[in-house]
């Protein structure tokens, strides 16, 4: 069967956090534990299964930083990555309400039918299910969202809480509902799903918190019928602030 699943990485945040402790790069340019914290994003993702690979970012991110390049040379160093794919790269001006909006910019450039991955550009997981729940009609049913258990008290993660069937109840951003936080992979079996969930709740001024998250948009579906289920990884690092890279360089990826 041919592979029809489209990621979307949003890489257009500002990085104030690092920019403010004086980094002088973007932060996903940043090198912690023997690579950039872009690679260590991406290799969470299993990249063979990719048929299309999309990033958004800011303008002034090409034009200061030869972001083309940037990303042209860590795919070449990344395993599993498609011989002959092309990423395609959308430039924003400016940053933009939340990841949602973000990703809902790059509504073009996946085609009618196909399936759509998320991820953020700031955590590394691993997990040895997450190939196999893609490839598995069965196991993705709707779509598959990325846990990691987290038993202690943390509310600044996005969570899932489960019904008894094993699907996905329902998801909150920035409220602790479960022990199963969120990785930030967000996929779609169908790409519209997203598309059509994020395009309604920006029309409508619908904010969590202040920003356009994607966990949320998932309410809405499960209200609508859809069932999404969780894939667990074995592994997270968190790269988002100067303390998590500082904690990275020590690591063992």
């Amino acid at each position: 069967m041919k592979n029809n699943l489209f990621y979307v990485i949003p890489m257009a945040g500002l990085g104030t956090r690092f920019l403010e402790a004086g980094y002088a790069l973007p932060k996903y340019m940043l090198s912690a534990g023997g690579a950039t914290i872009f690679e260590h994003s991406l290799r969470s993702l299993p990249l063979e299964l990719a048929a299309g690979l999309v990033f958004v970012a800011l303008k002034s991110h090409q034009e200061e930083h030869d972001l083309e390049d940037f990303i042209g040379a860590a795919l070449k160093r990344l395993p599993g990555v498609p011989p002959g794919l092309k990423p395609g790269i959308i430039l924003l001006d400016a940053p933009t309400s939340g990841q949602a909006e973000t990703v809902l910019k790059a509504r073009g450039a996946v085609p009618p039918g196909s399936e759509l991955a998320i991820y953020n550009i700031d955590t590394h997981f691993k997990s040895p299910t997450l190939a196999g729940a893609l490839a598995d009609p069965a196991k993705k049913r709707d779509g598959v969202i990325g846990c990691f258990t987290l038993k202690a008290r943390d509310p600044k993660w996005s969570f899932a809480a489960l019904a008894p069937d094993g699907t996905v109840a329902a998801t909150a951003e920035k409220e602790q509902i479960s022990e199963n936080a969120l990785t930030g992979f967000y996929h779609f079996t169908r790409a519209e799903d997203f598309f059509g969930a994020a395009a309604e709740a920006l029309a409508s001024g619908r904010k969590t918190r202040g920003e356009h998250y994607v966990a949320p948009l998932y309410n809405g579906l499960i209200a609508a019928g859809r069932a999404f289920t969780l894939d667990r990884a074995e592994s997270m690092v968190a790269l988002g602030t100067p303390e998590d890279l500082v904690k990275a360089a020590h690591r063992d990826f």
